[in-house]
């Protein structure tokens, strides 16, 4: 192709990730990036190639993969692609993301791979043979750049990888949300994600059965999907039948209207990423009990902007959601701690500039080559 067939075509930048109607983290992470006018202002075309909205099952997980591949080439042929920024999480999706970096790498792209996946270390080092995890380094040091969620991320970066320093630290951002409280919310305890082992929902509802003994009137309200069945039984035993609700999957104004009921935002989380719950609580002034699991210390400092126990501790986590219902000026204090932190480093107005600027020098890099 030659020089001036190229400055005819149309710029482009493409995103290529999980549906952005769908659930979870990923689709919240770009719908941030779409409602903020980032897509819109670096002219990205979104390319998904999952979707939890999936009802043919495998079959129409092929079919929207292959789709995307061809895309992928579409985009090549017809357009003057900028750079391609790929959101990938362990297992399947990296299995997906690796085949597309190394095609967009052949056709002469730029690529920016985004690690959200919580258990991507544990994949990494107990799931994979020698062959895979080189696999692995190969994808990641054949990017441009690598967008990671937390300052371990950065660490394990550097241990892992002989090339790791095009590694950038990004946290994820969440919109503002300036939410009246409800009257009901002074004894609410609130989860929202992936109702499952990983997320600590066992050691929660064990806290819950203390926490119900010295604080008769709290109440539990857990929003997500998966294992939903299995911990309702579990609750169900425990005795908790009043004092826990699941609610199914949450978003839009039903997840608002849980917030405003909600005094403690609780994710007791063995692997986490950086979990936009707590970025939302934080946003939405409310108080956060939590982990140290993945990013979480990032956001949240023990005793300053919440409450942290060691994953796994029910015990201590049922003291730590007594003592925030019971003491309001803790809870107080937390949550004006927690609101100036997220502003000052997780809101859209502190995030999307640092993704602009990455978009920028890589872009800057491919004019000059």
């Amino acid at each position: 192709m030659q020089r001036g067939e190229q400055i005819l075509k149309k710029t482009i930048n493409l995103t290529i990730a999980t549906d952005i109607k769908g659930q979870g983290g990923i689709a919240t992470v770009l719908g941030v990036y779409q409602q903020s006018g980032f897509l819109a202002d670096n002219a990205v075309r979104l390319i998904a190639t999952h979707s939890t909205n999936n009802r043919l099952g495998r079959v129409g997980a092929l079919l929207l993969y292959i789709s995307a591949l061809v895309k992928v080439l579409f985009y090549f042929a017809f357009y003057r692609v900028g750079l391609a920024h790929i959101h990938v999480a362990s297992r399947g999706s990296y299995l997906r993301k690796s085949v597309l970096v190394r095609l967009i790498k052949a056709l002469g792209g730029n690529v920016i791979l985004h690690l959200h996946g919580a258990e991507f270390r544990d994949f990494y080092a107990n799931e994979c043979d020698e062959n895979r995890k080189k696999h692995i380094r190969d994808t990641f040091e054949m990017s441009d750049v690598v967008i990671v969620l937390s300052s371990q991320w950065i660490d394990w970066a550097r241990a892992t990888f002989h090339r790791s320093e095009h590694f950038q630290l990004v946290y994820n951002a969440v919109p503002s949300l300036e939410l009246e409280a409800s009257s009901t919310s002074s004894s609410t305890i609130s989860f929202l994600g992936r109702v499952g082992e990983r997320k600590g929902i066992h050691d929660l509802l064990e806290a819950m059965v203390r926490v119900k003994r010295h604080c008769p009137d709290a109440k539990l309200m857990i929003g997500g999907d998966g294992d939903v069945e299995k911990y309702r039984a579990m609750a169900r035993d425990l005795g908790l039948e009043s004092h826990v609700e699941f609610l199914g999957w949450v978003s839009g104004q039903r997840k608002l209207d849980v917030l405003r009921q909600t005094q403690i935002y609780c994710l007791p989380s063995y692997n986490e990423g950086f979990p936009m719950g707590v970025l939302e609580a934080m946003s939405a002034g409310i108080a956060v009990v939590s982990t140290y699991a993945g990013g979480i210390p990032d956001a949240i400092s023990h005793g300053k902007e919440g409450t942290l126990v060691e994953a796994g501790d029910s015990e201590a986590l049922a003291d730590a959601l007594i003592e925030l219902l019971i003491n309001q000026d803790m809870n107080q204090n937390y949550t004006q701690n927690a609101k100036q932190k997220f502003d000052e480093h997780f809101s859209v107005q502190a995030i999307i500039p640092q993704v602009q600027r990455i978009y920028d020098a890589v872009l800057l890099q491919r004019s000059r080559a």
